[in-house]
């Protein structure tokens, strides 16, 4: 019942949002504001199968926590282009998200997004950021099973707890006859807000510690195709990863990134993008002692956008690389993929089908009581009924489980469903 109470609040907020959005009479300004709910059920809310608790520790996170989870949320946005050469989008989405069981892991999230871009005769550019505050509990959980949190560090569990993060990305791209010059950079801060707590005092306890990236740089690219390039490129950059209580040492490491690839469309139903090479990293004098402070580690990122025909569209991104550990004793190389697949049956029916996996290997860095060789495989089906031209209903069912390659860790081992329906409401 205090779900749906929630959930008529919120509907309540939607119309009157969408009555301060109408659109003002400037031909420029456009206002796009919309509504969604979600309710569903998770039967594994810690990703804690079931497992002996250690010696010793107190107040763990149940196994197998099953809970029925309600969303709700507005998004406001709003565009604005002067000319071909200046557009100017915005947009704040607050979302309310409740468990009926464990009100520790209720959260409210708050997104704003901005974005500049334009494009004059060769020159054009992008800027782009978001910021995601989570209004969550200052308190972490505590893992009580041997290997301590669930796969790659628990990032579920992790995303409900309070924090800001951070995104900033832009280019300036001059074209030519025959290629381009690029220059680009990006950014990304996560900024934890929960409590550190000595695991000595409170074993289990999942500490979590800032961390960020920043590189910037070049890039070059021929066109051996009318929309299609060879590129190479150079980043300079820097990761940091703040102390952690209790632990003498971190991974902030300065990197030199080059690399080489291909980008845009090879054919006129395929746009595509593969990057990689090698990362020169050179750690601070705070790693631990003994560790190889210059490494050259790998980086590859790609994606591609098939749409084969009118009713079907299949999207690929992944991405490899070195980062550090949210936990604050190391840092791990990364390697995800996400497949998804979209078609459109007729005007009403549509369905999403999605294969996600993700790597966390840690065995090269940090000390061998925190070794990692983690593995999440993600399933996840939608479908979705339209209902006019403004209204979407859908359903969608993810199965995920979470598997360590070092052995007699169970802690990190885990099963979920989730199972939700939504609607979207267009204004």
């Amino acid at each position: 019942m205090r779900i749906v109470v929630r959930l008529l609040s919120f509907t309540l907020l939607a119309t009157v949002a969408r009555a301060e959005a109408a659109p003002t009479p400037t031909p420029a300004w456009t206002f796009r504001p919309a509504f969604a709910a979600r309710v569903g059920y998770d039967d594994n809310v810690f990703l804690q199968d079931r497992s002996a608790i250690l010696p010793g520790v107190t107040g763990a996170v149940p196994n197998r926590a099953g809970s029925w989870v309600a969303r709700a949320s507005l998004a406001l946005e709003t565009g604005w282009q002067a000319s071909p050469a200046l557009q100017f989008n915005a947009g704040y989405s607050p979302e309310l998200v409740r468990y009926e069981a464990y009100s520790s892991e209720h959260h409210d999230n708050h997104r704003l997004l901005l974005s500049l871009l334009g494009k004059q005769g060769a020159w054009s550019y992008q800027l782009k950021g978001s910021l995601l505050y989570v209004d969550g509990a200052e308190t972490s959980p505590i893992f009580g099973q041997a290997g301590g949190g669930p796969a790659i560090g628990g990032v579920p569990v992790r995303d409900r707890r309070d924090q800001i993060n951070t995104k900033l990305g832009g280019q300036l791209t001059r074209t030519f006859d025959g290629g381009f010059l690029r220059a680009a950079g990006d950014l990304c801060v996560n900024d934890y807000h929960t409590r550190h707590v000595s695991t000595a005092l409170v074993p289990g306890y999942a500490n979590y510690v800032d961390r960020s990236e920043w590189s910037t740089g070049l890039d070059a690219g021929r066109f051996v195709a009318k929309e299609f390039a060879l590129v190479a490129g150079v980043r300079v950059g820097e990761q940091r990863q703040a102390d952690l209580l209790g632990v003498s040492h971190n991974y902030s490491n300065t990197l030199t990134r080059f690399l080489v690839g291909v980008e845009g469309r090879p054919r006129s139903d395929l746009l595509l993008r593969i990057v990689g090479g090698p990362d020169l990293r050179h750690f601070g004098d705070a790693a631990a002692p003994g560790f190889d402070r210059t490494r050259t580690t790998r980086y590859v990122e790609a994606s591609a956008i098939w749409t084969p025909s009118a009713t079907d569209t299949v999207t690929f991104t992944g991405k490899d690389y070195l980062w550090l550990s949210g936990g604050g004793r190391c840092a791990y190389h990364h390697t995800g993929s996400n497949l998804r697949w979209d078609h459109t049956f007729n005007a009403v029916w549509s369905m999403a089908v999605l294969a996600d996996v993700q790597v966390g290997d840690s065995r090269d860095y940090g000390a061998s009581a925190v070794h990692r060789l983690d593995w999440i495989y993600t399933g996840t089906l939608g479908v979705t009924r339209t209902l006019g031209s403004k209204t979407k209903l859908d359903l969608e069912l993810l199965r995920e489980w979470g598997e360590s390659a070092i052995a007699d860790k169970p802690g990190r081992e885990y099963t979920r469903w989730i199972a939700t329906v939504g609607v979207r409401r267009v204004f």
